[in-house]
C-alpha cells in the first residue's frame, strides 16, 4: 500500500508487483516512475487512500488509469479515414495538428518536443498512427512500448474538433491495440476524469477496464 504522504517515486514498487496491478501500483507507467520526481508542493494519492479532510486545502485533479489485456479488441473503423503510420520526419506537422486539437486548453507543443518523444527508450515507430482524410492529418494516437514491463502505453490521442463524433478516436485506439497485441503483454492509459471530451468513455468502448483513480494534489 502506498502512503498518502509519499512525495515522489524515489521508492519504486517491485516490477513484478507493478506488472500484476499496474494501475493501482503507480499513477504513471513504470518507465517514467524510474526517473520522475514529484514537485515539493505536490502529492499523488490513490483514491483508496484519499481523505478529503486531510487534503481539503489542496487543489485536487483526478485522473483515471485503465488497463487493456489486449484480448477481444473491437473491430472499430472510421469510414473514409485512412489510418497510417506517422514517419519521424513529420514531427512539425504532427505538432501543429496536436495544437489545433487543444485550443481550449493550455497544451501547446513544438516540433522539437514531438521529435524528442521519438528519442525516448519507449518510442515504437509502428505505434504512432495518424488519421488521414483527403491527404491531411486530422488525428493521431501516439503509443509507447516498454520492453522491460511488456507494457503498451497510450500517451497522446487527439482528433481535430471538426472531425470528432465520427468514431475516429476509437478506430485509432483499436488500431494501436491490435499492433500492440503482437508483442505487448498489456496496455494502459490515463486521463483527466472531468475532461469535457470524456476520454474515459472512448477508452472503455475500446475494451479498457478498471476503476483506479489517482488524485494529483497541488498547493499542499
Amino acid at each position: 500500500m502506498l502512503s498518502v504522504f509519499r512525495k515522489g517515486y524515489e521508492t519504486m514498487v517491485p516490477i513484478e508487483s507493478y506488472k500484476a496491478n499496474p494501475c493501482k501500483m503507480l499513477s504513471i507507467p513504470y518507465w517514467k516512475a524510474k526517473s520522475i520526481s514529484v514537485l515539493p508542493d505536490m502529492k499523488i494519492v490513490h483514491d483508496s487512500e484519499y481523505d478529503g479532510r486531510i487534503f481539503e486545502r489542496c487543489h485536487d485533479t483526478k485522473y483515471f488509469r485503465l488497463i487493456h489485456t489486449l484480448s477481444d479488441i473491437p473491430e472499430l473503423t472510421a469510414p473514409g479515414i485512412s489510418l497510417e503510420t506517422i514517419p519521424p520526419h513529420q514531427t512539425d506537422e504532427l505538432a501543429e495538428m496536436i495544437n489545433r486539437c487543444y485550443t481550449h486548453s493550455q497544451i501547446c507543443v513544438s516540433g522539437e518536443y514531438v521529435k524528442g518523444l521519438t528519442e525516448t527508450p519507449v518510442y515504437c515507430p509502428e505505434l504512432w498512427i495518424g488519421a488521414v482524410f483527403n491527404g491531411n492529418l486530422i488525428g493521431s494516437v501516439l503509443c509507447d512500448y516498454d520492453a522491460e514491463t511488456g507494457e503498451g502505453i497510450i500517451e497522446w490521442l487527439q482528433v481535430l474538433p471538426k472531425y470528432r463524433g465520427r468514431g475516429i478516436a476509437s478506430a485509432l485506439i483499436c488500431k494501436g491495440l491490435k499492433i500492440m497485441s503482437g508483442f505487448a503483454d498489456f496496455a494502459t492509459v490515463s486521463g483527466e476524469c472531468e475532461n469535457v471530451t470524456n476520454p474515459e468513455g472512448v477508452y472503455r468502448k475500446c475494451g479498457f477496464t478498471g476503476n483506479d483513480v489517482w488524485h494529483i494534489l497541488r498547493g499542499c
